[in-house]
């Protein structure tokens, strides 16, 4: 304002009255050399009437973008000067860098340093347009005022209307009695209004006094106080409440706080009150400094209405740290850990996170590099619902060295490992590993050749509860042969060329039988049996049991890549062929296996287009023709968020069998409107696991969802079967969702669970 009031006076200063003509000669000469000003100088303020999807570009009610710091041009069909004061009206525009002021008329005030233009005001820059009836400019205050204004932001499409809007001399902008909307000024869905609407772009944050959101001219939310972000910046404020109804917490309303402490750390605070359990309050702090980052989440209810809580004082943890030492040397701690067995099917909202079983608390400090790999750590776990208990790792010690591959293909490492197992009530035991081990490998084009030779050593200590200590140790080669093909040929499409590839592998694995019942089972288990377990030197994931193997795994691998190397298909067979029965068992209760073959695997990946993903994997016991594992799954989507998604699982597992369907979907039906939901189904124990309905409606200025939400709240296993003597406890809410673009949104608790429960999705309502 103040560059343009210099230049008006400085335009209107020499001559005492100059006739129309030539003022039109000299605005025709001026516009040879500057294209800054618009040809099509408009007087009224555009009406925007159209709701695009997509923010509007700039249109012709703006000047042409010049070099910056360019001159000021002011234009008028006639200028007048009366001593210190000049009068330009008549189609009066001024103009530079892109902004362009025009109206009826313009006088300056040599004198006082002020300014007023009045009639059909308008102001256009790149980012906005501004009309108005009157504006004055006070240099010595440093203030302007415009009056009656409307204006429309081209970004987000806001529009709206003041009585008033002031300027001071620090940029700080004051508009009165406004309204604001992202909605077309014909169709008024939705407004903001307010008394009073400080912005301070200085420090980047606006505030808004007594305001009004108004539906369909239907006053339905009262703000007393507001202050919402005009930049990038963070702020100290409340963030956008949450509301959920279910029947098991009651109504559900949190409203988080945050506090922008400093710009690398912070803190939200989230109160939170549940009708049938009472007031719980969570913390979450993060930070982030040159060497570490990290977060700490709390959340506590200190006393629980609910009668059938387990305890009245329920809590939850959960740490996340890391630093960089420096040197390749990091530290970090991860833990997590809850009050009680029944948190997760209280709080977590879905029959997953309600069946979170294990929880670790993890301490470390670890160095990394190409020769040597170091890590101590101290390691615990919470097993939720289980009525056993883990080992602590308290502590263990990792080293290992590592051998660079010489030139003619020879590697090797030796690892190390002391580790300390503590558990109340129960043997304890020092383990003791060495592991060294040396490999060749031999690779061209087309093949592969990888033996690999390791001997593990391993001494146990272990301490009974009468203080007995007893000692083993245990000595076990292992030798093995890893080798396979590559064939490939080139497949001409009708657009493009595709490569077409066989791989065959062939594992072989040798490890002798040696007696390891005498030594307890501490960090070690035996994991589904999948693709990876093929090429495994151990069949069990620990080292308190290495199994004896006399063993050849086959595979069978074709892909289909196209022109850039994506993987269009690819189908994998593979099985293992035991040459000797396999007597290391991880208790004694079971005998020696002794299968000549392992179920044979099968797995196909298919995504010839981007539209449609097919996934398959099975094994399948072709000496009973039983499948013990299968997994289907398809997922359509010909256009973003246009997804439909089915499923069939079937586990079988020491007798016990589990099977489920699936259907979930997001699709639009008419217009703007859209439907989503999904359909989980038990077709073991015939009930509903997980199913939602939700209906959403989206225009260019506000967007509502409505989901109805009934799912299964019972504890499974470590095994994700159901445990026994519970009876069929469904939780069931309703969940609304309301966005007004623009000033951000009312959020419920839908849209996490959304983006979990639907592959693909991306919960975009309101962006």
């Amino acid at each position: 304002m103040p560059a343009i009031v210099s230049a008006a006076e400085n335009q209107s200063s020499t001559p005492e009255a100059t006739p129309s003509t030539s003022i039109t000669e000299s605005q025709n000469e001026s516009n040879e050399n500057n294209d800054s000003v618009s040809k099509d100088v408009g007087f009224k303020f555009p009406e925007f009437y159209t709701c695009p999807s997509q923010p509007m570009e700039p249109i012709r009610y703006q000047a042409i973008q010049s070099k910056e710091k360019g001159p000021i041009r002011v234009y008028s069909d006639q200028a007048i000067r009366e001593g210190d004061t000049a009068h330009l009206t008549g189609n009066v525009v001024v103009s530079q860098d892109g902004q362009q002021l025009t109206a009826n008329s313009l006088t300056a005030d040599n004198l006082t340093q002020s300014y007023k233009a009045e009639g059909d005001l308008l102001f256009t820059n790149q980012n906005f347009v501004v009309g108005a009836d009157y504006l004055t400019y006070q240099a010595a205050e440093g203030s302007t005022e415009i009056s009656n204004t409307r204006f429309h932001l081209y970004s987000n499409n806001g529009n709206g209307s003041a009585e008033t809007i002031t300027i001071d001399n620090n940029q700080l902008l004051t508009l009165s009695n406004s309204e604001f909307s992202t909605c077309p000024t014909n169709q008024r869905s939705w407004a903001f209004e307010s008394d009073e609407i400080v912005i301070d772009r200085e420090s980047g944050w606006g505030k808004a006094y007594n305001s009004v959101v108004k539906v369909a001219d239907v006053p339905v939310f009262w703000l007393p106080y507001i202050t919402f972000p005009i930049d990038d910046r963070r702020k100290s404020g409340i963030l956008p409440p949450s509301f959920s109804n279910s029947d098991r917490n009651g109504r559900d309303v949190s409203v988080p706080y945050y506090f922008n402490l400093a710009p690398n750390y912070d803190l939200t605070l989230t109160p939170r009150y549940m009708t049938s359990r009472g007031s719980m309050l969570g913390t979450e702090f993060r930070y982030l400094t040159e060497a570490s980052k990290g977060e700490l989440f709390f959340e506590a209810l200190p006393n629980d209405k609910d009668p059938d809580a387990l305890g009245d004082k329920r809590w939850q943890y959960d740490v996340k740290h890391l630093t960089d030492i420096g040197d390749d040397w990091t530290t970090g701690i991860n833990a997590r850990k809850v009050s009680d067995d029944g948190y997760y099917q209280d709080f977590g909202g879905s029959l997953e996170n309600s069946n979170q079983d294990i929880l670790s608390q993890n301490l470390y400090i670890q160095h990394r590099s190409k020769d040597w790999f170091f890590r101590t750590e101290y390691k615990d776990w919470q097993l939720l619902n289980s009525p056993v208990e883990r080992y602590t790792i308290a502590p263990r010690m990792q080293m290992t060295r590592f051998f660079e591959p010489d030139e003619n293909g020879f590697h090797a490492n030796i690892q190390t490992e002391l580790t300390r197992f503590d558990k109340d009530n129960a043997v304890t035991a020092n383990r003791y590993h060495l592991e060294p081990n040396i490999g060749w490998s031999h690779e061209t084009l087309y093949s592969f050749f990888r033996p690999q030779l390791k001997y593990s050593v391993t001494h146990y200590q272990q301490e009974d509860l009468t203080g007995n200590v007893e000692h083993l140790t245990r000595t076990l080669p292992t030798a093995s042969l890893d080798t396979g093909l590559y064939f490939e040929r080139f497949i001409d499409g009708d657009d493009e060329r595709y490569t077409h590839t066989l791989e065959p592998r062939l594992f072989y694995l040798y490890t002798p039988y040696e007696e390891q019942s005498e030594i307890g089972i501490y960090d070690t288990s035996l994991p589904t049996f999948n693709f990876t377990q093929l090429f495994s030197s151990n069949r069990f994931s620990g080292i308190d049991r290495i199994g004896d193997a006399n063993q050849l795994s086959g595979a069978l691998t074709s892909r289909i890549l196209d022109s850039q190397g994506r993987e269009k298909v690819s189908m994998s067979l593979g099985r293992i062929v035991y040459l000797a029965d396999r007597q290391v068992q991880l208790v004694d209760t079971v005998g020696r296996e002794t299968d000549k073959q392992s179920g044979l695997l099968a797995e196909v990946n298919w995504r010839w287009t981007d539209s449609i993903e097919f996934k398959s994997v099975i094994e399948w016991d072709d000496q009973t023709n039983n499948t013990t594992h299968g997994l289907v799954n398809m997922h359509y989507e010909p256009q973003p968020n246009h997804i439909i998604n089915l499923g069939h699982r079937y586990r079988e597992r020491l007798d016990r069998k589990q099977e489920e369907a699936e259907l979930a979907f997001a699709w639009p039906i008419k217009d703007n409107w859209r439907l989503l939901g999904r359909y989980n189904q038990d077709l073991i124990e015939n009930r509903t696991n997980d199913s939602f309905l939700g209906l959403e409606y989206e225009s260019c200025c506000w967007a509502v969802r409505l989901v109805a939400r009934r799912y299964l709240n019972i504890q499974l296993d470590s095994e994700g079967f159901i445990l026994p003597g519970q009876e069929d406890e469904h939780n069931s809410g309703v969940f609304l969702q309301f966005v007004l673009k623009g000033i951000g949104s009312l959020r419920g608790s839908t849209t996490e669970f959304l983006e979990d429960s639907i592959y693909g999705y991306e919960d975009l309502l309101g962006k």
